[in-house]
């Protein structure tokens, strides 16, 4: 009987010993991995917006989607600045003198993705296709009619610069989320 509990007992201090090596480990591990908390919380705050024009781009951002200029300033010589806003939602146009016109393959959302770098921004809307006629109908460039998919429906409008933003209508989503 002694014999017996004598070797449940090496047994019980190999197990031991072994879930403290694993422990010392995983704490080796623990002190090398990098921190991937984040300390500090963001919210979306605006886009910017290299624009030819920056009034007229404000007055087109009126017009088509609602957007009220919300300040204007000037930034050394050859730079204007104006911040234009609806909701909660700010764009920054920028207007910079000798600024280079956006290329031609920047002008198609299929081809701009294929460039690195930011491709377009999006507005949520509750009907694309509403908001295509309406914009249409005060003249806006839709760059790719919509697109209705079992998840989503999208489509891409060139504001007066030619640069693209998207609508996007979220299908089977809760109403709170919409």
């Amino acid at each position: 009987m002694n014999e017996k509990l004598c070797r449940i007992g090496m047994i019980f201090a190999i197990f031991v010993m072994a879930f403290n090596v694993n422990a010392l480990l995983v704490q080796a591990q623990d002190a090398h991995a990098p921190d991937d908390r984040v300390s500090f919380e963001i919210s979306p705050d605006h886009v910017g917006i290299s624009v030819p024009n920056a009034e007229e781009s404000a007055a087109w951002y009126h017009k088509m989607l609602g957007f009220e200029v919300d300040f204007r300033m000037k930034q050394g010589e050859g730079m204007t600045v104006v911040h234009i806003k609806r909701g909660s939602f700010t764009i920054e146009l920028f207007q910079v003198a000798g600024a280079k016109p956006l290329p031609e393959y920047r002008r198609d959302p299929s081809t701009d993705l294929r460039v690195n770098g930011l491709a377009h921004f999006a507005f949520r809307v509750s009907d694309v296709q509403a908001a295509i006629k309406e914009l249409k109908a005060k003249g806006a460039e839709i760059a790719m009619a919509p697109v209705d998919t079992p998840g989503v429906v999208f489509a891409f409008v060139r504001d007066n610069a030619g640069n693209c933003f998207e609508l996007i209508q979220y299908k089977n989503l809760p109403a709170t989320t919409r």
